[in-house]
Formats: C-alpha cells, sequence, structure tokens
C-alpha cells in the first residue's frame, strides 16, 4: 500500500514538474507578459526539485553506492564555485543560489524513479506543445527560413524541440499500436519544424545521436569509448575552429555552409572564441570567477556560445576538470545499463548533448529552461524501471 502510494505521490510530482518546465520555457518568448511566467516557472523549477531532494533524503530511499561518484563530482563543482563565487565578486547573490540550486537540480534528477508510464504521459504533454507550434507554422504560412514560432530566437525553439524527441522516442517503445503511430507522427512534425528553424547546431547533434546509435548496435567495443572520443573532439574542434578561419579549407567550410543552411560556417565565433582562449590562458588555473561573461574580456557583445569555454573561462582549469568528472561519472554509469531502452537513448542524446554544447551554453546558467530538460533527459537512463520486463519474467 505504501508503495502504491509512493507510486502515485512520484508521478503526480513528475506531470507537475513537467508543466513547470513547458511553462519556463516561455521565458524566451517574445511577449514581456510570458516572459514573466517562464522567469517564475524557472524559479518554482528549481524549488520544487529542491523539496524532492530534501523528502528522498528524508525518506532514506535506497541509496545506490553507483550514484557515490556523481554525488562527489556535484559536491565538488559546488565547492570551486563557491570558492569562485567567494573570491571573485562576479556575480551577485541570487545568480550564486540559483546556479547552486541547479547543481542540487542534477542531483535531484537522479534519485527520480522513472516508470514507462511517466514517460508517455510527458510525451502527451509535450506532444500538445509541439502541436500548438505546427499549427503557429501553418498559420504563418510555413515559413522555411528561420521559424521561430512565439520564442524570440529560431536556435531556441529547435533546441526546445530537439529535447522533445527524446520522449516521444522513449514512448513510442512502451506504447500500444495507436500510440506508437501518433508518437511517430510527432515526431516527424518535429523533425519539420527543427528544419525549418536552420539551426544547424541541433542538427549536428541529431546527426551525432544517429551515429551513436550505430556504433552502439554495429561496434558494442568500442561505444564506451565514444565520450573519450567525443570531448577530444570537442576540444580539437574549438582549437581547430579558430585556427582555420584564414586558410583555404575554412574558406571552402564556409561555401558549403552558405549553400546548405544559408550561413556562414564562422558567423563571428572564431574571433570571439580566440579572444576567450587568449584571456583564458591570463588565468589558467581558477578562472576569471563565476558569472564572468565572454564580453567582459573580449569586448564582443556575445555569449561564449560554447559551454566548454564558458567555464574554463569562469572556474579555470580546476572546475574544467571536475565538469568532465562529472561527465564522465554519468557516462559510466548510462553504459553499465544499456540492458535499459531509455538507458540506450540517454547515453545518445547524452553524447549529442556534449557536440550541441561546442556551439551553445545550456547546461548551466545562460539558458535554466533547456538546462532542466537536458539533464533530464541525461540522467533519466539512470533510473529507469521497465515494469514490462518484470511482468514478462512473471509470467514466465
Amino acid at each position: 500500500m505504501i508503495s502504491g502510494k509512493q507510486s502515485i505521490s512520484d508521478s503526480i510530482f513528475l506531470i507537475q514538474l513537467f508543466i513547470l518546465l513547458i511553462l519556463s520555457t516561455m521565458v524566451r518568448a517574445q511577449y514581456n507578459v510570458l516572459k514573466d511566467i517562464g522567469d517564475i516557472s524557472i524559479n518554482l523549477t528549481l524549488a520544487f526539485m529542491l523539496m524532492f531532494l530534501v523528502k528522498s533524503i528524508m525518506e532514506r530511499r535506497t541509496f545506490d553506492t553507483k550514484l557515490l561518484k556523481i554525488n562527489i563530482a556535484i559536491f565538488l563543482l559546488i565547492l570551486i564555485y563557491t570558492i569562485s563565487f567567494v573570491i571573485s565578486e562576479q556575480a551577485g547573490n541570487w545568480y550564486f543560489i540559483k546556479l547552486m540550486l541547479l547543481f542540487l537540480f542534477i542531483l535531484g534528477s537522479i534519485r527520480i524513479k522513472w516508470k514507462p508510464a511517466h514517460i508517455k504521459a510527458i510525451a502527451y504533454l509535450l506532444g500538445i506543445v509541439l502541436i500548438f507550434i505546427f499549427l503557429h507554422w501553418v498559420k504563418l504560412d510555413f515559413p522555411n527560413h528561420k521559424f521561430k514560432s512565439i520564442f524570440t530566437n529560431p536556435n531556441y525553439l529547435a533546441v526546445f524541440l530537439f529535447c522533445m524527441l527524446y520522449f516521444k522516442i522513449i514512448a513510442i517503445k512502451f506504447g500500444s499500436n495507436f500510440e506508437r503511430l501518433y508518437f511517430s507522427l510527432l515526431i516527424l512534425l518535429n523533425l519539420i519544424l527543427i528544419y525549418n528553424t536552420n539551426a544547424r547546431s541541433v542538427v549536428v547533434a541529431m546527426v551525432v545521436i544517429l551515429i551513436a546509435w550505430i556504433f552502439m548496435k554495429q561496434f558494442t567495443r568500442m561505444y564506451p569509448f565514444l565520450f573519450h572520443i567525443v570531448i577530444t573532439l570537442n576540444v580539437v574542434f574549438i582549437i581547430l575552429y579558430v585556427g582555420i578561419k584564414s586558410t583555404n579549407f575554412g574558406r571552402l567550410l564556409d561555401k558549403i555552409s552558405v549553400q546548405i543552411f544559408g550561413k556562414s560556417f564562422f558567423s563571428g565565433r572564431s574571433s570571439l572564441w580566440e579572444g576567450i582562449m587568449q584571456a583564458g590562458i591570463e588565468k589558467p588555473i581558477m578562472g576569471y570567477g563565476v558569472g564572468i561573461n565572454a564580453n567582459d574580456v573580449t569586448g564582443i557583445k556575445l555569449t561564449a556560445h560554447n559551454q566548454y569555454l564558458q567555464t574554463f573561462l569562469e572556474v579555470g582549469l580546476v572546475g574544467f576538470a571536475i565538469f568532465v568528472f562529472l561527465l564522465f561519472c554519468i557516462w559510466k554509469l548510462l553504459i553499465s545499463r544499456l540492458d535499459s531502452f531509455a538507458a540506450k537513448w540517454s547515453a545518445c542524446f547524452f553524447l549529442g548533448i556534449l557536440v550541441y554544447e561546442n556551439f551553445e551554453l545550456t547546461l548551466f546558467q545562460n539558458n535554466y529552461s533547456i538546462a532542466f530538460l537536458q539533464w533530464l533527459i541525461i540522467t533519466i537512463g539512470i533510473s529507469f524501471s521497465d515494469d514490462t520486463k518484470r511482468e514478462e519474467g512473471q509470467h514466465l
């Protein structure tokens, strides 16, 4: 009886959480009223997850020793960012508190007990949102260039749509025949809308996910090393991207990008990243402090557009190493649970998100609404429980 009550309580919590997550995306809407709703929803989401974390600790749910390294990594992140905040005085108190709450959000997310019914319910919720966006696209006469719907930026809409994909893919696995058809159609709408945003970074992330899935199926022994490969290539890409701008190869890539996406391959990021790297080298150990922006050290009025460079700029090599350690701990846990369908897709999306972070800032404080969704996608596979397998085992 207690277990049943606990299951109902968890289900209600997750539905409420995702309603808040959907509302939090309004922070990037074009209208001030919706922005206010989005901002309030972000704060409520942080408070909501904190209450869940405290509740789960007080209930003394079974502690999974495999989560120990992730907990240590998050504690170290909190520690290094706290030290950075104290000694640098770059950020305000509320900025720092929200960042700490986001780290606790990650800690809470790995304690959520996910079931197929939860994923399907969330997929239905996101399906309603998707249909509204699709109908808006139709009403606007099918714009095929930088479609952004009610949002201020087509790239934001693209990554929001990208996050929706995960839940629909998992829902197909555990749905009825009708649900599989319905969610498949939603995925098709998802892809159509993403294409019409012209967001290259999201397309690259989806290609990485597809490649990762192929490696999982065809090159099983090599798959566990994809994390190391992706992180290494990300660092190499940053260095090469800055260095090839004025070369013949760089000009060729730029021409191809313009022909396919209608955008320059470089788009100002090369100068921005070069400035960030030069500034970072001057303070390589602890960085400039939490809250520092790229425009503070480069004079270019843009964010870093790269999670790795932003982390290096804020908390130096020490903080960057802890950040990579956290990612590695999550990866090791995901690949140890690849018998779970959700964990397989969490691992593939994880790699896609890691590549996406080479172009944007969405895992931490720059974009909370997307950070919430991405961290949930990454961590769902850790504690996902497929009840159908248990039931099948009992019948056998």
